[in-house]
């Protein structure tokens, strides 16, 4: 992940600070009288049901804490939030780029693009801490930190929020922190039901947080200037 896009025409993006979260320059949102957003994948990438939870246990993460709540449609053309997995130059003026490096970027309200890299190994069930490859990507935790930028969040100077902007691989990290809970309150309002005891659903067994570095793995640094992606080198 790297950061998140205003628009597709974008020079650079502007984060407005409020706290340790931020916000896009504008502080877009999802308008007032849409509040259930719909998602879809990208039909070509004929998807398994164990990738199309992963991203129901992501988008689940935002709709404890809010009064948003997201419904997954077959409609892709329809949806608001669209989900592909893609290789190389893909359209959207920011290409991938294979193994690690870029692994995704998403863009800001009300554009509703999040593509993630093909090329990578990413973890869909399993513990990704006990992998043995040094290239793993926890697909959760990629999807936690997007859809936070899909909503309107930038960055976190808060070392354990979801929005902050590294993590080390082989590292589960899934569960909102206050200051990521504060920051999309402030967008969106909070949820109700949310009692403030637990921010997020509970964790599988083997999950572990945090964004350390790894000693068999590579930082990866999240830009704050276009994309969102995780990265080997620092991005600007």
């Amino acid at each position: 992940m790297n950061s998140g896009k205003t628009t597709p025409s974008s020079n650079s993006t502007q984060f407005h600070t409020v706290s340790h979260y931020t916000f896009f320059d504008g502080k877009p949102r999802w308008p007032e009288n849409k509040r259930d957003l719909t998602y879809a994948f990208q039909p070509e990438n004929q998807l398994s049901d164990d990738v199309k939870s992963v991203f129901t246990r992501a988008f689940a993460r935002w709709s404890t804490v809010t009064e948003l709540t997201f419904t997954m449609t077959d409609s892709y053309t329809d949806a608001d939030l669209r989900i592909g997995f893609f290789v190389g130059d893909h359209g959207d003026g920011e290409p991938f780029d294979g193994v690690l490096g870029t692994l995704a970027h998403a863009f800001s309200p009300t554009s509703g693009r999040l593509h993630l890299d093909g090329d990578e190994s990413w973890v869909v069930s399993g513990d990704v801490t006990a992998s043995s490859l040094t290239t793993a990507v926890d697909l959760e935790s990629v999807a936690v930190h997007e859809i936070g930028h899909l909503l309107g969040l930038g960055h976190s100077s808060v070392e354990d929020s979801i929005m902050y902007p590294t993590i080390s691989s082989r590292t589960r990290k899934v569960d909102l922190a206050s200051d990521d809970i504060q920051g999309i309150q402030e967008l969106y309002g909070a949820n109700p039901s949310y009692n403030g005891s637990s921010s997020t659903p509970s964790a599988q067994e083997g999950d572990t947080s945090g964004c350390g570095v790894n000693t068999l793995g590579s930082m990866w640094v999240l830009s704050g200037m276009l994309v969102s992606g995780f990265g080997l080198l620092w991005l600007s």
